[in-house]
């Protein structure tokens, strides 16, 4: 049985881990398919960091993004945002996809409007788009880490899903067979804070990063 990953991935996550999604690509053999959505968002990101930010990462993202849409492999399908999505997926879709809370309501109300234009495409493939496919969105971004906890919308870090994947790919390493999209939601379970809010904790945190001490951040 061949699992599936579907993942929308934004500028960051080619800037940071472009390597790893290499990879990821180029070594699936039949044994996971890979749904890689790129939002308009990210294509512009892309443009305006290697433009104006000479940023070499930038570059290499979108000579990749170039040479996967010219392939047809049946493991890796590359989803290019249609120019009319945006217009179709008003503003009003993703306020209803948060939680209601007055505060996250106006977090929303005051991002840039690149920014609006991602978490539209992230509602529309997380709330609004027909089938079961659960996708995920694969950011090193914080600020849209937290804008995605405000609208529900799963999220994972490149080490995250390299964690997963690069096991499933080496069989001598890993034997199981389990879905991605199952364990995060398995993982992503929603609890109370003490303030009432629900917030959604994974066993990621645990795993990944170092447990660290109290002290004071050194300063030059």
């Amino acid at each position: 049985m061949v699992n599936v990953y579907n993942f929308i991935l934004d500028a960051s996550a080619f800037e940071k881990g472009l390597g790893n999604i290499k990879r990821w690509c180029a070594h699936t053999d039949n044994k996971v398919k890979l749904n890689l959505y790129i939002p308009t968002y990210t294509l512009k990101e892309l443009e305006f960091l290697k433009f104006k930010k000479k940023s070499f990462m930038a570059r290499e993202a979108l000579k990749f993004i170039d040479s996967l849409t010219s392939k047809h492999g049946k493991d890796v399908e590359l989803i290019i945002e249609l120019s009319d999505i945006l217009d179709i997926i008003t503003w009003q879709d993703v306020i209803e996809s948060a939680n209601g809370v007055p505060k996250d309501i106006d977090t929303l109300m005051k991002i840039p409007r690149r920014l609006k234009n991602l978490l539209k495409s992230c509602v529309y493939k997380s709330h609004m788009e027909e089938g079961n496919a659960h996708w995920i969105l694969l950011t090193e971004n914080q600020q849209i880490r937290d804008l995605a906890f405000i609208c529900n919308i799963n999220w994972c870090s490149v080490v995250m899903a390299d964690t997963i994947i690069s096991k499933e790919l080496d069989a001598k390493i890993f034997k199981e067979s389990e879905k991605f999209n199952e364990e995060m939601l398995k993982n992503g379970e929603k609890q109370s804070s003490t303030d009432g809010k629900e917030v959604i904790r994974t066993e990621f945190d645990k795993t990944v990063y170092a447990s660290r001490g109290s002290g004071v951040l050194w300063a030059p």
